[in-house]
C-alpha cells in the first residue's frame, strides 16, 4: 500500500497546530487569572474556626461505640497489593464472631480507628464512608479494575495534555477526579463524618518538612482551611501521590484569616523543651504550618515516606497529650478492658536482582532501592515502638480493680512460615493494577494470616470469655 507522503505531512502539521493553539489558549488564559500559578491548590478558605464541628480526632465521633475494646486498624501503603491484603482482613474481621452485651456481633463492629497510608487508604477510607457496602462494591470499583492503566489513558487524551502543560493541572488532579467518579462517588469529609463510622486517617507527607500531614479539621484550622468540602479522593490522591510518578497534591495555606490560635499543649510544650524533646518537636512542626507568609502552599505527598504503616498518627497523638489517659480524656472514650492494634503491613523485599550481576543499576533500579530500604528499615523501627508504647499504655490505664490488656497483632508476609510463599507475596509489584487471580490469593493471605496469629485468637478467646461487657456509651 502505497502511503501519501504529502497527506500525511498536513495532517501531521495540522495536529501540531491544533495542539499549539490549544496550548497557546490554555496559557493566554492562565496568563489573565490572578494567582493562576497556584491554581493546582484544591482547598478552600475557612472564615471562623469552630471546634464543635468538622472532621475532628477530638472529642466524641458520634458513633454508637460497641464494646470495651479499643481497636486500632493501620494499612500499610503498597498500592492495590496493600489495599486487597487489607480487604482480607476486613472480611475476616467481619466474619469473626463475638459477645457484645450478651448478643452475637462482629470484631469488625470493635474498630474505633482506621489509619491508611497511599494503597491501603483507599479501602479505609471507603469503609469509613460505606461501611459494609465495601464487601459488595470495592472489588469491583477498585481491587479488580486496572486503575493505572485508566489513569494512563487519561493523561494521553489532548485537551488533558494540553492543561497538564500549563498550572491549570496535574498528574495527581486527574487521578484525584478519577478516584472520585468511580470509586467514592463524589463523597466529601462531610459525608465521611455523618457516616459516623470508625475515625479515619488519611495519612500523606509534607514535601518541603518530611512530616507526616493527616487530613483532619483540627489541621485544616490551622491553616485556615475547610476540610468538610474537600472529596475525600483528593486526600486519597495525596495519601498515595508516589513522587516522579504523580505530582504533589497542593494545599493554599489560608492561616491568619480565620482567627484561629494554637491549642494550650503547644504553648505548655514549648516552654518546657528540655522535658519532652519529641513533643517540642511535633509542636514547632505543627507552628510552621500556621505561618503563611513563611509557608503559603504545602505539597502533599506518598504518605509512605513519612510513615509507610499507618501507626504514627496513634503514637503522636498520645505523644502531644503528654499521657494515655489525657489522650483517652480529650477522645471521650471510657476507661477499655483491652487495646488492640492490627496493623495490616503489605511490605515487600529489595530488588535481588541488584545481587547478581557487577553492572550499575539502573536509576529507577537505585531509587527504588534506596527509598524501599529507608522505608523498610524505618518501619521495623516503629513497629518496635508501637508496641513497646502500647504495653506501656495498657499498665498506665490498669489497676488492681481494672487491668488493661494489650494486644499488638501483626499481619504481614513474613508471618508465612513457607519459604516461597513468603517470596511469592513479596514480589507481588506496588501498582494500580494487579490480575484477578492475585487479588483473590491476597485477600486470601489477610484473612489467613490474622486468622491464625497466635495474638489474634488469644484476644478472640479473651473477648468470648469475658463476653465483651461494656457500660453504656458516653455519647
Amino acid at each position: 500500500m502505497r502511503i501519501d507522503t504529502r497527506t500525511a505531512g498536513t495532517t501531521t502539521s495540522r495536529r501540531r497546530v491544533r495542539a499549539s493553539a490549544l496550548l497557546g489558549s490554555a496559557l493566554w488564559i492562565c496568563s489573565l487569572v490572578p494567582g493562576c500559578a497556584a491554581m493546582r491548590a484544591v482547598n478552600t478558605p475557612l472564615t471562623e474556626v469552630n471546634t464543635e464541628v468538622g472532621y475532628r480526632n477530638t472529642g466524641p465521633s458520634g458513633r454508637q461505640d460497641t464494646g470495651s475494646t479499643i481497636l486500632y486498624l493501620a494499612f500499610s501503603g503498597g498500592g492495590t497489593r496493600a489495599a486487597a491484603f487489607a480487604y482480607g482482613v476486613l472480611e475476616e474481621l467481619r466474619d469473626t464472631e463475638i459477645p457484645i452485651d450478651g448478643v452475637s456481633g462482629s470484631l469488625l463492629d470493635e474498630v474505633d480507628t482506621i489509619s491508611g497510608v497511599s494503597g491501603g487508604s483507599f479501602p479505609a477510607a471507603y469503609y469509613g464512608l460505606y461501611g459494609e457496602q465495601i464487601f459488595e462494591e470495592f472489588e469491583q470499583k477498585f481491587l479488580k479494575k486496572n486503575v493505572q492503566g485508566a489513569l494512563v489513558m487519561r493523561t494521553l487524551l489532548p485537551w488533558n495534555l494540553v492543561l497538564l502543560a500549563t498550572p491549570l493541572m496535574s498528574r495527581s488532579d486527574l487521578a484525584s477526579r478519577y478516584y472520585d467518579a468511580n470509586v467514592f462517588s463524589g463523597a466529601t469529609f462531610e459525608q465521611l463524618a455523618a457516616a459516623k463510622g470508625p475515625w479515619i486517617h488519611i495519612n500523606a507527607t509534607d514535601l518541603s518538612s518530611g512530616e507526616r500531614f493527616t487530613f483532619s479539621q483540627g489541621a485544616f484550622d490551622a491553616i485556615c482551611s475547610d476540610l468538610d468540602v474537600l472529596p475525600v479522593s483528593t486526600a486519597v490522591a495525596a495519601s498515595s501521590a508516589v513522587p516522579m510518578l504523580l505530582s504533589p497534591i497542593t494545599l493554599k495555606n489560608y492561616a491568619g484569616e480565620c482567627g484561629y490560635t494554637p491549642p494550650q499543649w503547644i504553648r505548655k510544650i514549648l516552654a518546657d523543651r528540655e522535658s519532652n524533646p519529641r513533643r517540642a518537636r511535633a509542636a514547632e512542626n505543627y507552628l510552621k504550618i500556621t505561618d503563611a507568609k513563611e509557608k503559603p502552599y504545602i505539597h502533599l505527598v506518598d504518605g509512605g515516606i513519612s510513615d509507610n504503616l499507618g501507626l504514627r498518627p496513634a503514637i503522636d497523638f498520645v505523644a502531644a497529650a503528654g499521657s494515655i489517659d489525657e489522650a483517652r480524656r480529650i477522645r471521650d472514650v471510657e476507661l477499655p478492658d483491652r487495646m488492640v492494634i492490627i496493623l495490616v503491613n503489605a511490605e515487600t523485599d529489595p530488588d535481588p536482582k541488584i545481587d547478581l550481576t557487577s553492572a550499575a543499576p539502573s536509576f529507577a533500579s537505585l531509587m527504588n532501592s534506596v527509598s524501599g530500604g529507608q522505608i523498610r528499615r524505618y518501619n521495623f523501627e516503629t513497629m518496635l515502638l508501637a508496641e513497646g508504647m502500647l504495653q506501656q499504655w495498657a499498665r498506665d490505664l490498669s489497676s488492681a480493680d481494672h487491668p488493661v490488656t494489650a494486644h499488638m497483632i501483626n499481619v504481614g508476609f513474613d508471618e508465612f512460615k513457607d519459604a516461597s510463599t513468603r517470596r511469592y507475596f513479596k514480589r507481588i509489584p506496588t501498582s494500580f493494577t494487579l490480575s484477578d487471580k492475585q487479588v483473590d490469593q491476597l485477600r486470601d493471605a489477610g484473612r489467613r494470616l490474622l486468622r491464625e496469629s497466635p495474638e489474634f485468637q488469644n484476644l478472640v478467646a479473651e473477648m468470648r470469655a469475658t463476653g465483651a461487657q461494656h457500660p453504656s456509651p458516653p455519647h
